[in-house]
């Protein structure tokens, strides 16, 4: 039975609430009979004065210790005598008056009442004279008597305690729950390889292996997918390259310059293809080197786009980059640029610095991209054409490699679009990139 508690949750919590309630009912018991106690104070505590009266007469003028003995053997009050010339006492020990406490006179339910009312503790004293006697009542009445004594607040900080205890009880019980929130949101962001920390042998245990296991399982189908990705890439290279080699036998002519272009999309789709899988592959490390990113973005502009206008702003910025990765990513954004841009207005590259590192902005000037797709450009072959028209061409897959190639750079890329005004790709980089495995 023990082990079947600890391990269920809905166990746990019945024993919870189950020691929680015994504790506020015992609470609740408290309260109720402090009521009764403050009903025995107003209601009996003047007949318990008047019988005090009738012991005193029966002690007799002078007091006499037989008769006092006699009055205390049957009832819970102990009588010391001070007089002119000796003291006695019925209990074990004399009364010590310097101990006194005044209560003050208890005239309130008790008109006409001939005692003063002192208290030593939790003992009630009543004091009374008998000509030159003085003549002290000593009533134990513990905490049910004890005038002046407010148990409000101690009741409210013991029930406010109880529900602390609980609150962190319960949170102990779902403590896990927050390792597994954390490892869900690790696996949505691609780390695969985190594993949950397993702390208890319960459900929330079981849970936690259930999920390790799912993100195992997901792990291994997508390597199958990238090795069976760069194995087909790796595959088309040799019949691609032939082809090549035997278009360069043929005349030139509108079919054979078809054909080419042709042979060149899928090669650099294949090209696509196997640096995407090589940048998601988690044990490969880029290569940071120092370089100045306005020039190398200006090379890539003179060498590759020496046919296009393209308008530049570039500030003078040293880095720690990996040369051809970024290469690969200004080529992207310029070409993708290029391919949508209005015609009559080149699209802008600029390089600035900022508080953090250096932003490369790649704007066009074309028709814009509805707000719905852009959540989704930087998923691999994902298109906000559906139709996939030759003249846009591309699989989709230029902004998912720059997004691969920055998340490699410990940047973030940002892409802004409105309808009809063109859209602005912006891609900020720290100055400084740690050579790391890539996350999966």
């Amino acid at each position: 039975m023990l082990t079947r508690i600890q391990y269920s949750l809905s166990a746990k919590l019945v024993v919870l609430f189950i020691c929680a309630g015994a504790i506020l009912l015992l609470l609740v018991g408290l309260i109720v009979g402090k009521g009764f106690s403050q009903h025995f104070r107003s209601s009996t505590q003047p007949f318990m004065m008047h019988y005090v009266e009738l012991m005193q007469h029966q002690l007799g003028s002078p007091p006499q210790l037989e008769k006092a003995l006699g009055i205390t053997s049957n009832t819970p009050v102990d009588i010391h005598v001070f007089g002119p010339d000796s003291a006695w006492t019925t209990a074990h020990q004399q009364l010590d008056r310097s101990e006194l406490v005044s209560a003050g006179e208890n005239s309130g339910n008790v008109p006409q009442s001939r005692f003063q009312l002192s208290r030593i503790g939790e003992r009630i004293i009543l004091q009374s004279r008998d000509g030159e006697f003085e003549l002290y009542f000593e009533i134990d009445a513990g905490d049910d008597l004890v005038a002046g004594t407010d148990y409000n607040l101690v009741i409210f900080l013991c029930v406010l305690g109880v529900l602390i205890l609980m609150y962190y009880a319960t949170r102990a019980i779902f403590l896990p729950i927050r390792d597994i929130e954390r490892g869900v949101r690790l696996f949505g962001e691609g780390n695969l390889d985190h594993k949950i920390p397993k702390t208890r042998n319960d459900q929330l245990g079981d849970l936690t292996d259930s999920i390790n296991r799912m993100a195992d399982d997901i792990y291994k189908m997508l390597e199958a997918k990238r090795q069976f990705l760069l194995g087909i890439s790796h595959e088309l290279r040799s019949p691609l390259t032939r082809c090549k080699v035997n278009l360069a036998l043929l005349d030139d002519s509108p079919a054979r310059s078809e054909v080419d272009r042709d042979i060149q999309a899928m090669d650099d789709l294949i090209e696509e293809l196997l640096e995407s899988e090589r940048l998601n592959s988690p044990h490969r490390v880029i290569d940071p080197k120092s370089l100045r990113v306005d020039e190398l973005v200006q090379q890539v502009i003179d060498t590759e786009f020496d046919q296009h206008q393209v308008t530049t702003q570039l500030d003078n910025i040293t880095a720690e980059l990996d040369p051809a990765r970024t290469r690969l990513l200004v080529r992207n954004l310029i070409q993708n640029a290029i391919k949508y841009s209005d015609k009559d207005t080149p699209p802008a590259v600029n390089l600035a610095k900022t508080a953090t590192g250096f932003e490369l902005a790649v704007r066009d000037y074309g028709k814009g991209i509805s707000r719905e797709h852009l959540p989704f450009l930087t998923e691999p072959f994902y298109r906000a054409d559906p139709s996939r028209q030759r003249l846009t061409g591309g699989y989709g897959l230029g902004l998912y490699l720059c997004r691969m190639i920055m998340q490699a750079h410990s940047g973030t890329i940002d892409i802004q679009s409105t309808p009809g005004k063109g859209t602005r790709i912006a891609c900020s980089f720290p100055l400084a990139v740690p050579a790391k495995p890539v996350p999966g």
